[in-house]
């Protein structure tokens, strides 16, 4: 024969789910909380365990990576080739003052 007062009571998925609900949104620890809806601190640790497994289980494992390997380059619009071998090809779009600068840097090598 059970003892019917230690039988402890059946919660419903939904009823579980709102006690989680509820613990989330208290900001209590949850020793106190378990305390004040009537759950043992353990079986609350316990459906908080099953319930980030099974929402860590149901997310992607596939994750989306940016490219970041250089995209082709445009055709060199112009190709200077020094006496001292150095080549300097310069594609559409680049600043003069910035071309201007690196002739410079070329010259004194």
């Amino acid at each position: 024969m059970q003892n019917s007062a230690s039988a402890r009571p059946h919660r419903t998925a939904a009823q579980r789910a709102q006690i989680l609900t509820d613990y989330h949104r208290s900001d209590l620890p949850q020793k106190a909380f378990a305390a004040q809806a009537g759950i043992g601190c353990s079986t609350l640790a316990s459906w908080l365990r099953k319930t980030s497994a099974r929402q860590s289980a149901a997310q992607p494992a596939f994750v989306a990576v940016p490219n970041l390997l250089p995209a082709p380059g445009a055709a060199a619009a112009y190709r200077l080739q020094f006496p001292q071998g150095f080549v300097v090809e310069v594609a559409s779009g680049f600043r003069p003052e910035e071309l201007n600068a690196l002739l410079q840097v070329v010259q004194r090598l």
